[in-house]
């Protein structure tokens, strides 16, 4: 009994682990290795003598603190279902970046590249303050306090070695389906007012064709852009905050 129980408290670890190995922000090169570490454990002695004491007779039973073959199979199982957890996280920034990147686009801002602060990907200037923005608001929302209550509400609605993995792809890509829509509705009066303002340069240019868009176009794409940062950041802040308490509906799946 006492094998199985420490065999269930790794399998608690691994699970743990994954999902803090690959949660945004901490999963980037920024956070050292040595903190993610000490928070996994922290979070797993917390966590684990709640719930690895409940998989003991299933573990016992099944013959899997016996078996390596079976054991490892548990612990991919483990692995696969925190750092899909971690991921299903991580998608509250990936509207923003979505919206980021069209504003940028529109407004010819594409040309220098930046770090996303996130991850190590490469991004844009409207794109890196935007998901500046939601990190702060991740924590200004207390959305961390969800994401670790979340980690310790999986072990209750799906417990080691007691989940089914087809049912969950079902909830992943329901999900996922929703981001690039929520990315373009948090800058759509952006978006509609950077759309009306490339219009009536093309008209321009169409009836006064001395009318250099280079020249002209260009600096009016990026003030229409500003001011329509400006003047709608407020509603986007809304929207933003409003798509990420949603993680709290989808977080632990």
């Amino acid at each position: 009994m006492i094998t199985a129980f420490i065999l269930a408290t790794v399998l608690c670890l691994i699970r743990i682990s994954a999902f803090v190995a690959f949660l945004p922000p901490i999963s980037g090169k920024n956070m050292p290795n040595l903190v993610k570490i000490g928070l996994s454990v922290a979070i797993t002695l917390c966590i684990a003598p709640q719930y690895a004491a409940d998989i003991v007779p299933e573990l016992v039973k099944s013959g899997a603190h016996q078996g390596w073959l079976k054991l490892s199979i548990l612990a991919l199982r483990e692995f696969v279902y925190g750092a899909a957890m971690a991921w299903m996280f991580g998608l509250c920034m990936v509207p923003v970046r979505i919206a980021g990147a069209y504003v940028a686009q529109e407004m010819g801002l594409t040309l220098g590249g930046l770090t996303s602060p996130t991850d190590q990907q490469p991004s844009n200037v409207i794109s890196s303050a935007l998901e500046g923005l939601a990190v702060t608001l991740f924590f200004c929302l207390n959305l961390h306090h969800i994401a670790i209550s979340s980690l310790g509400l999986s072990f209750a609605r799906q417990p080691i070695a007691g989940f089914d993995m087809g049912v969950l792809w079902i909830r992943v890509l329901s999900v996922v389906s929703k981001t690039q829509q929520q990315g373009l509705l948090m800058v759509a009066p952006i978006a509609i007012l950077l759309f009306i303002v490339v219009v009536t340069l093309l008209a321009t240019m169409r009836f006064a064709p001395q009318f250099n868009f280079m020249s002209f176009g260009m600096p009016m794409r990026v003030a229409a852009g500003t001011l329509g940062l400006v003047a709608f950041f407020p509603e986007m802040c809304a929207a933003m905050g409003v798509f990420m308490r949603q993680i709290a509906n989808y977080g632990v799946f």
